[in-house]
């Protein structure tokens, strides 16, 4: 085993092993891969090698595409054999909601070039030799992508591959300890020898929350069982040698496809399982869980009415193995928080599939410094070890195991392991009917239920019960004053005498005077959008930055690799660490008799910053609005939290004061066309494709990125963000929904839903050719083409002089 290298590899599954192949494509050779038994001994070896490419996302489906396009010609390119059969696979609908859902995945697919089609149940029936859809389906999805193969042949082929390209795999060696150096460097140490390596990339699969111990990291993975069964060979398949769809089920929650002569069955049916909850084996390499074969037997009861073949069928094996999950479902695949240079790689739940992708994405993290495709959505640092613990994602895998075929409706709120973190006004909101969700473990005010709207628990693509309640706080907020306790704000404090030029570097746009306020954003080197934050200057010398809940630690990771060696302090997180959103026309009224500071026009302009107090205790009062209203942010203590609330929606009684959710903050926001992060910009946007090039301060000649802007500006756009007025009251736009001309998709939607103040339904996006106002476009919402009129932006209070008030 060779004692240096530049990247080592911890885990022999597909994510490790085709990590492996990627960088070695790459022109990276000098790399070692670690796995402490044989290739494929984990997860992988007994996965049912599907390669779905079914998504709900643009991401998504990218993902599963780049999949089967890399394994189809793999066999070839590195001379090994794969059993590869591609077949396609349809989905079939017991419900109108299904099929709504399933036309809205069509749209995707429609903006993205693939063929993903409607089906009717006759058009089932003829694709399938075996299948029934009986009185109950009405209709269904094609993929025609869709193909299994060889869990392990395809990693072998992959580790071949690497081999002949010159990368080296150390089986049986077992690391007991991974130490960072004072040069820099990373010592990993096995029980072979040890290996001195400039990045290590965490691949161990279910085994990833252990390898991240070593590097002190709690990450939030946990184990689940999950069990398919194969059938002994049928005469009928035998004689018939013929490729079929695979049929996945989401109501009835199994999948089924042919394995050899039989048939192969999985299923969601069951409850969630955690595993190894008290601790994990040394080692369970290549073995199962008991078989559970009640778990089963309910779904294979419900499949047997469309698939009759299964009657004649004897069980051959079940295989009941692990799989791993994070609190949102998603992998653990990018930097690790705080440790430069150190990847994870695990906890992918569809790591067959995924493996490719996650290569892709770690390969171009090493080699080029940041990825082609936004991948926020699988960053790790998206969670945090105060709440997303063991005991915490255990609770929260099994829902969304109970749920992995659940129609993913827009506004599901999890219930699991909650609360978690809450401010000190909790109780208060929930006496007052605050329909509660979850934002990166903080409980956060969605909604408020009202005399005559509760919360019925339905969830729908249409109309919801809460839309009358928050119809009437964007109202509130428009005509009177409204509240907000916006918990879990994103902060960070940088002080010292290089804070303005530190400062001045690591953002593009130009730094806000003492007392006022700027948005800001970070690029990339190629001038992409990392991120934003609202920067208040306080002194000459000392910042305080605002930015995206669930951006906390990837954004701190991202301004320290640009700190000087002295002269600026950057500090995570704030004294001042709870949040009052005071807005409307009537906020000035409101807030004045609270305190002796001027907060007129004049004294408190807006995007101004001061250090006021209010009902006697310390506030910093931002003079800025997310909603289009007047109004103050109120950053303060937590401690200071319920005196000031009291205070505030005491002096509100007489002037119509209500209390806002989170939804009518989103809804509030998109009438001004403001940007979401992760939704709205992102880094595979250029400052130019997203509109948000007035930001970008063309005075400094020297930020990150600078040079990429500069070359940018000289060149065609490759998206332009575009505001749409629908023409419609059936259901809101949904992200990723395609924006067609003449019937030929020419954009997405990146955010959806109705603007409440304006009573339209809206949406924001981007299109692939320049569009002026009035100009006519279609976007599929649900499969349904709806007229969308392009608009100026803001929609609502379009020249700003409410904000100014």
């Amino acid at each position: 085993m060779k004692t240096q290298a530049k990247v080592v590899i911890i885990g022999g599954g597909a994510v490790g092993v085709s990590t492996l192949y990627h960088l070695a494509k790459a022109g990276v050779t000098d790399t070692l891969l670690i796995e402490k038994n044989e290739l494929t001994s984990g997860s992988t070896w007994h996965a049912a090698g599907n390669i779905p490419t079914y998504a709900n996302s643009w991401a998504g489906m990218r993902a599963g595409n780049y999949a089967w396009r890399l394994y189809k010609d793999l066999a070839d390119e590195v001379d090994y054999p794969i059993t590869y059969r591609h077949t396609g696979a349809f989905w079939p609908a017991h419900t109108q909601e299904r099929m709504d859902f399933f036309r809205h995945l069509v749209g995707i697919s429609k903006g993205l070039g693939y063929d993903m089609a409607m089906l009717s149940p006759s058009e089932m029936d003829a694709m399938h030799p075996y299948f029934s859809s009986g009185e109950s389906i009405i209709g269904g999805v094609y993929d025609p992508y869709e193909g299994d193969l060889d869990p392990s042949q395809l990693t072998q082929a992959l580790a071949k591959g690497a081999r002949d390209l010159g990368a080296q795999i150390a089986r049986f060696t077992k690391v007991t300890g991974i130490n960072r150096r004072p040069s820099g460097e990373w010592q990993v140490d096995t029980d072979k020898g040890d290996v001195v390596c400039d990045i290590v990339i965490n691949a161990g699969g279910y085994y990833g929350r252990q390898v991240g111990e070593l590097v002190g990291q709690k990450l939030p993975v946990v184990t689940l069982e999950h069990q398919y069964l194969v059938t002994q060979s049928l005469p009928e398949l035998e004689a018939n040698p013929d490729n079929f769809p695979l049929i996945r089920d989401p109501d009835i929650m199994y999948y089924l496809r042919r394995e050899r002569n039989g048939l192969l069955l999985g299923s969601y049916g069951h409850e969630g399982r955690p595993a190894w909850q008290n601790g994990m084996p040394e080692c369970f390499a290549n073995q199962l869980y008991p078989d559970s074969v009640d778990d089963i037997a309910e779904v294979l009861e419900a499949a047997l009415a469309h698939v009759p073949l299964l009657r004649k069928a004897g069980v051959s094996r079940f295989v009941n193995g692990p799989i791993p999950y994070s609190p949102d479902g998603a992998p653990l695949c990018g930097p690790a928080f705080g440790l430069p240079n150190f990847f994870h790689a695990c906890c992918f739940p569809v790591g067959i599939t995924h493996s490719a992708a996650a290569a892709k994405t770690l390969t171009e993290w090493i080699v080029e410094g940041e990825t082609e495709w936004d991948m926020s959505m699988w960053d790790p640092r998206r969670f945090g070890e105060e709440w997303a613990t063991f005991g915490y994602t255990a609770t929260r895998a099994s829902e969304l195991y109970e749920n992995q075929y659940a129609i993913p409706h827009p506004h599901r709120i999890w219930k699991s392991a909650r609360p978690v973190q809450s401010t000190p006004l909790y109780d208060r909101l929930k006496a007052k009917g605050a329909v509660f969700g979850q934002v990166a473990g903080w409980e956060r005010a969605f909604w408020f239920e009202t005399d005559t709207v509760k919360n019925d628990g339905r969830l729908s693509f249409h109309h919801e019960c809460w839309h009358e309640a928050v119809k009437a706080e964007c109202e509130g907020v428009r005509d009177h004053v409204g509240v907000m306790d916006h918990g879990g704000f994103t902060r960070y404090e940088v002080e010292g005498p290089g804070a303005y030029d530190f400062l001045n570097h690591v953002f593009c746009g130009a730094m806000p005077a003492v007392g006022r306020v700027k948005l800001s954003y970070m690029l990339t080197p190629k001038g992409k959008i990392w991120s934003e934050a609202t920067i208040a200057r306080l002194a000459d010398d000392k910042f305080l930055l605002c930015g995206p809940t669930l951006a906390d630690q990837r954004d701190f990771d991202w301004m320290v690799q640009f700190l000087p060696e002295e002269g600026v302090t950057l500090q995570r997180g704030s004294d001042f660490d709870a949040a009052l959103m005071v807005m409307g026309p009537k906020s000035r009224e409101t807030l004045q008799p609270l305190t002796e500071n001027d907060l007129s026009k004049e004294a408190a302009p807006w995007m101004s910053v001061r250090e006021i107090t209010i009902a006697g205790v310390p506030v910093i009062a931002l003079r800025v609005s997310y909603v289009g209203e007047p109004g103050w942010e109120l950053h303060l203590r937590s401690s200071d939290l319920v005196t000031s609330y009291d205070a505030i929606m005491a002096q509100g009684v007489d002037k119509g004061i209500v209390e806002f959710g989170s939804y009518a903050l989103n809804a509030m926001r998109l009438e001004k066309g403001y940007h979401g992060w992760g939704t709205d910009f992102g880094s595979e946007y250029t400052a130019f494709d997203a509109g948000l090039d007035r930001f970008v301060s063309r005075k400094k000649d020297s930020f990150v990125g600078c040079a990429a802007f500069l070359a940018q500006a000289e060149q065609p756009k490759s998206y332009h963000f575009t505001a749409f007025v629908l023409e419609s009251d059936e259901a809101d736009a949904l992200p990723s929904d395609p924006i067609c001309r003449d019937g030929k998709p020419v954009g997405y939607v990146s955010s959806g839903g109705t603007g409440f103040r304006i009573g339209n339904r809206i949406a924001l996006g981007y299109l692939t050719e320049e569009a002026q106002p009035g100009d006519l476009y279609e976007i599929e919402v649900l499969g349904v083409p709806v007229k969308a009129t392009v608009s100026t932006t803001p929609f609502y209070d379009p020249d700003n002089e409410r904000l100014r008030g």
